[in-house]
């Protein structure tokens, strides 16, 4: 079982926030706003190694309340759900995705192992957390498709590209 001691204690009476994806655009200034606000702790984890400060803004705040671990939905799901277990986190936010448009047509596959099966696993493995007050997951408007105006939450999914298909899929298991 994957334990994190050295995060025992750690955690004082700050809100503690597990950021999936934390590497990515959208998760990283998430993660920056976090550590600005100076309310809560977090755990960022990704499938890719930390950038440098120049793309991962949360890096200037050098925070010790914040602890990065480097890994991947599809090969470390057990240890994601220890690590979400061991800090007793209040909130998950799930950045994660295997994003890019044109590549998901070579590789299908992939797409759907990550943000459909892994998304999947991840809910299911968090729903009996008791301790976890809110899962939040992030999508993509491409799961709408092509559209005009405005969009709202409700509209129907109309995915038109293997990426897009594998966020409705993750989307509608969640």
């Amino acid at each position: 079982m994957f334990r994190i001691k050295h995060l025992r204690g750690h955690f004082n009476m700050k809100q503690k926030v597990v950021v999936i994806g934390s590497n990515s655009f959208s998760g990283s200034d998430f993660v920056d706003l976090l550590l600005e606000e100076g309310k809560y702790s977090v755990v960022g984890m990704s499938r890719s190694a930390e950038k440098s400060a120049l793309f991962l803004p949360y890096k200037r705040h050098k925070d010790p309340d914040y602890k990065f671990y480097q890994m991947d939905m599809n090969k470390d799901m057990r240890k994601i759900l220890d690590l979400i277990n061991d800090v007793k986190a209040d909130y998950v936010v799930n950045f994660a995705a295997q994003s890019e448009v044109a590549p998901s047509w070579k590789n299908p596959g992939h797409w759907f192992e990550t943000n459909a099966v892994g998304i999947t696993k991840l809910a299911n493995g968090l729903k009996d957390m008791k301790f976890l007050k809110k899962y939040v997951h992030i999508s993509s408007p491409e799961v709408y498709g092509t559209c005009e105006g405005n969009v709202t939450e409700d509209a129907p999914l109309n995915p038109s590209t293997p990426y897009a298909a594998s966020k409705a899929a993750g989307d509608l298991s969640t």
